[in-house]
């Protein structure tokens, strides 16, 4: 298996189960890092690509095709992200700040009877693994509570007894490079250890400006 590792920036994933915050946290890391005068990238997933477009429709209309359809529609479209935005950005020194990577894929996917370990393989193949992932960890209640209140009805992949075994899969893959962040708090809170995370990584690889 050939790993794509050609990078002078560094590539940070937050995950998590819907409502645990991610895209309000990777935006807010983002500015952060930008206030530091780090170049930093932020994408998330699905992408604008044809592929990320039929995954919205799933997410609206509910779920039509298998989950080895629903995963090659993820694939193809991480695919292009990686070729057209991932990898030029880590080339050109800048931190990437994915809302969402392939560990979804392995979460979501997963729960649904695909092999997580196939999942990375198939990914990792194209796909650069991040130099930290961070997985905003809540309850799904609280996830869905979230989303509740900010758009009313969960969609097809929000329903709390899917969620749970989500959150499940997602905490198997705690490591060195994959950690826990308990997002149940105060948001300001929450960034300040996803900070903290980051800033250990960034420092270890010298990119970190002094304060």
């Amino acid at each position: 298996m050939t790993r794509p590792d050609i990078r002078s920036g560094a590539l940070i994933a937050l995950e998590g189960i819907d409502g645990s915050g991610k895209s309000t946290q990777a935006r807010r890391l983002c500015s952060a890092l930008e206030e530091r005068g780090l170049p930093t990238v932020f994408l998330h997933e699905p992408g604008n690509s044809e592929y990320g477009d039929r995954i919205r429709q799933l997410f609206e209309r509910g779920r039509s095709v298998s989950p080895e359809e629903e995963m090659r529609l993820f694939l193809e479209d991480r695919r292009i992200d990686v070729r057209d935005n991932i990898l030029p950005a880590l080339a050109a020194g800048s931190v990437v700040v994915m809302d969402r990577y392939y560990f979804s894929s392995m979460a979501y996917q997963g729960a649904l009877g695909l092999d997580p370990e196939r999942i990375r393989e198939e990914n990792e193949e194209f796909a650069p693994r991040p130099d930290l992932t961070v997985i905003l960890d809540v309850l799904p209640d609280t996830g869905v509570t979230r989303i509740r209140a900010r758009r009313d009805v969960p969609n097809s992949f929000e329903r709390v007894d899917y969620l749970v075994q989500v959150r499940e899969m997602f905490l198997t893959f705690c490591s060195d490079d994959v950690v826990r962040v308990d997002a149940t708090g105060d948001e300001d809170a929450v960034q300040r250890e996803i900070q903290e995370q980051v800033e250990k990584l960034l420092s270890a690889r010298g990119m970190l400006p002094p304060r």
